[in-house]
């Protein structure tokens, strides 16, 4: 056989080879697995994503359609929801005991934020974040949750109600080097602290919103409605 055509079979099965691991990629399953699964303990609510579409040379690609449910008692379907999220990681790290990312950026996302009288949707949501926290503590070896590393999380452009009746924008949220000085972060601390800046993100965006409602003298109804959840 010619060394030409020896080279073509070679470039024909590398070509092969490429496109079996780019459609079969079991990197996309492995972290939808771990989005769905590991996402829904914490929270004790249900986590979803449609796809996951990450390269499995560099880590690269996005989510599409993650949504996370509202605990029970609430009556939004949906906490959070978002249509595309950028995602970087490093591919090798998957298989460490700390997964490193690169980069979470997630782009307008649709936010449920509801009130009843036990408190609001994200409180419940945080208090099982933290039950899960305090159990992961006691686990040790093979079953003690993985860490990661976040080099870069930005969330833009959050679009949030308030229980059904005022839409607010919030300013945007960027965290950086989340669980570098500790060696990493578990899933359960990096969600609380998602949580408690756009807690703190919504506090002065209702605030906010109650001082103009209060000058203006309009929106007296939802003005009150804001009081309440401050004074919470």
């Amino acid at each position: 056989m010619k060394k030409s055509h020896i080279a073509l079979l070679a470039l024909l099965a590398v070509a092969a080879i490429t496109t079996w691991l780019w459609f079969n990629n079991p990197l996309n399953a492995l972290v939808k697995a771990a989005i769905e699964n590991f996402g829904s303990e914490m929270t004790q609510t249900k986590v979803s994503v449609s796809k996951v579409d990450l390269s499995p040379t560099d880590g690269k690609g996005e989510l599409s359609g993650l949504s996370l449910d509202n605990p029970k008692g609430f009556k939004t379907p949906h906490a959070f929801r978002a249509d595309r999220i950028e995602l970087a990681l490093e591919p090798a790290s998957l298989a460490e005991e700390v997964i490193l990312i690169h980069r979470i950026h997630i782009d307008s996302p649709d936010i449920s934020y509801e009130k009843n009288d036990s408190g609001t949707n994200f409180d419940a949501i945080q208090r099982n974040v933290e039950s899960y926290l305090g159990a992961s503590k006691k686990q040790t070896g093979k079953d003690a949750p993985k860490k990661m590393i976040i080099e870069s999380l930005a969330i833009r452009n959050i679009k949030v109600n308030y229980n059904g009746m005022l839409d607010l924008k919030l300013p945007d949220i960027k965290l950086h080097n989340i669980g570098k000085k500790s060696g990493g972060a578990t899933s359960a601390q990096v969600t609380r602290a998602i949580i408690a800046e756009l807690n703190t993100k919504l506090a002065i965006a209702l605030a906010k919103t109650a001082a103009i409602g209060a000058v203006g003298g309009v929106a007296i109804g939802v003005g009150m409605g804001i009081k309440s959840l401050l004074e919470k």
